[in-house]
């Protein structure tokens, strides 16, 4: 194997373990503030720390409303280790690792679509409290765009695997 090859898979099995650390830390955050302070940090709207604040909101809606993109999340984290482990191992082609991809991309999606619910959702659940409510759903169009480069590398990554199955052969 050669020394890029090599180097490839010093720096896959380091970021695995970065990533193995940031996924605890991201847990054991949310689980301390939760806990501890009464808050859920992972939200992103307004209108979410609004309802969070208001006593007759119901903190078990919120999160639920929440827990879809916190599932997608950790799942994302667990997929992302386990593609960077066969990557270790000096498996960057192999169905395993594709697999690993290919769920990465669908959960990007799923990821995207949770998103615009959610955001609908606590907007719909905020207006039943508050009528300042705007409801809006804002379509990032980065995600979208990175849907469909991890999309055109999953290609690209079957093609690298047929054309060294090919050279195999011809060897």
């Amino acid at each position: 194997m050669n020394k890029n090859m090599q180097t490839l898979m010093k720096v896959s099995g380091f970021f695995k373990v970065v990533l193995i650390v940031t996924a605890i830390s991201i847990f054991l955050f949310l689980a301390y503030e939760y806990a501890v302070n009464g808050e859920f940090r992972r939200a992103s709207s307004e209108y979410f720390y609004d309802l969070w604040q208001y006593e007759q909101a119901n903190t078990g809606v919120l999160l639920a409303i929440q827990l879809p993109r916190l599932f997608t999340l950790f799942l994302g984290l667990y997929w992302m280790q386990r593609l960077l482990g066969y990557f270790q191992s000096g498996q960057f082609f192999g169905n395993e690792a594709m697999s690993c991809y290919l769920w990465l991309i669908w959960l990007k999606f799923a990821d995207v679509i949770f998103k615009t619910l959610q955001e609908l959702a606590t907007a719909l659940y905020h207006n039943q409290f508050f009528e300042h409510t705007r409801i809006s759903i804002d379509l990032d169009i980065g995600n979208i765009t990175t849907i469909l480069l991890m999309l055109l590398i999953a290609y690209l990554l079957k093609a690298a695997k047929e054309i060294e199955a090919e050279n195999k052969e011809f060897i």
